[in-house]
């Protein structure tokens, strides 16, 4: 019987921004959201059956899929890093995994595969991330993808049939983004792509005639945020600027399913451009006024405010955090390269593409190639 399970996740960075939650039992959002999957920024996790003990402990080791590992977007900044997690983060995680064993009982038989016994059975999780966590590029999102995965994976009779059904049912995949949300809202997103919508209880990728994106994120602070996405999700219902927020995000919504379907570029990038704008006031306007902006993401938001009245504005935006997002198409990724660099220097600047979303890794893992 197989006893070592390892997957990959990505993060996702939304366009029309999921903040706000309806149910945060269930991690339910007040409103919709569309987000692009990216590639090498990832999560990668793995769950090994041990002899003794019960139930699963993280440890802070490198996955064995650590081994080899490499950018398929050639950056040399992205190395896979074991997250330093404290007592009660690692007790966070490791509670999770058994409660995707306990869903995996009816989830799995749902969609003809068997579910073997765990109970009174060890499993040591060890996970690693390509990019800083905490810090505004979903590294819960990417993390929770990649243990649902792996979690899920170990519960099935036969891995094979669950490996093999992951890849040709898009049904069974969206039933264990599902499951994933429960743990991290947006991890829903990290399970297809590029473009994937996230609606109430239903993650989904969607149609666009965009061509490949290229990816940066301008890395201003690597630090750990002192408000959570967990926390800021509470206090922007005290903003004035809560009200009509969700009639804005659908009316954005629609917008943004137009422009993806008659590939209009400058249309999105204008449109994410006010959304991130109208998040981040949200966090500045609400009851207890706090902000993830530094000096440094001031700098970069003046340099890309003269961007967007170009011509050809890039896609910007910003998750709950200090550091800015940029996409642009592939075609001219270069041209972004050099101008990044050569504007902030001395800033980290990472690079990643799109990608289609969580995968099984099979044991050893031999490089990156796909």
């Amino acid at each position: 019987m197989k006893n070592f399970f390892a997957a990959q996740a990505p993060s996702n960075i939304a366009i029309v921004k999921y903040m706000g939650k309806k149910d945060a039992s269930a991690n339910l959002p007040e409103n919709g959201s569309i987000s692009v999957t990216l590639d090498d920024l990832c999560t990668l996790a793995e769950l090994e059956e041990v002899p003794g003990g019960a139930g699963a402990k993280w440890v802070a080791e490198p996955p064995r899929s650590t081994q080899g590992w490499r950018p398929v977007h050639g950056c040399a900044e992205l190395k896979p890093e074991v997250p330093s997690l404290h007592a009660e983060g690692a007790a966070k995680i490791t509670s999770y995994v058994d409660r995707v064993f306990e869903a995996c009982a009816d989830l799995l038989p749902s969609f003809g595969l068997k579910a073997r016994d765990v109970s009174g059975r060890g499993f040591v999780l060890r996970t690693a991330n390509t990019f800083p966590q905490a810090s505004g590029i979903a590294s819960s999102a990417s993390s929770f993808a990649a243990v649902t995965l792996v979690a899920a994976q170990a519960r099935a009779e036969s891995p094979e049939k669950f490996a093999a059904l992951f890849e040709q049912d898009a049904n069974f995949k969206r039933a264990l983004a599902a499951l994933s949300r429960r743990g991290s809202g947006s991890s829903c997103r990290s399970f297809e792509g590029p473009w994937v919508e996230w609606e109430d209880e239903r993650a989904f990728a969607m149609e666009s005639q965009l061509a490949n994106l290229a990816h940066f994120v301008v890395v201003v602070s690597d630090a750990q945020k002192a408000v959570s996405s967990s926390q800021a999700h509470a206090l922007i219902k005290t903003s004035p600027l809560w009200q009509g927020r969700v009639e804005r995000v659908n009316a954005r919504l629609r917008d943004l399913r137009r422009s993806l379907r008659e590939n209009n570029f400058n249309a999105i990038a204008r449109l994410a451009w006010g959304e991130a704008w109208e998040m981040h006031s949200l966090f500045h306007t609400c009851a207890e006024p706090f902000t993830y902006w530094q000096p440094g993401t001031i700098e970069v938001l003046h340099e890309l405010s003269r961007a967007m009245k170009g011509a050809n504005p890039p896609i910007a935006t910003m998750d709950a955090g200090p550091n800015v997002h940029i996409l642009v198409p592939e075609s001219s990724r270069a041209e972004w390269r050099k101008r990044l660099h050569e504007t902030f220097r001395g800033t980290r600047v990472l690079e990643d593409g799109e990608g289609r979303g969580a995968r099984i890794l099979t044991e050893p893992r031999q490089g990156a190639s796909r």
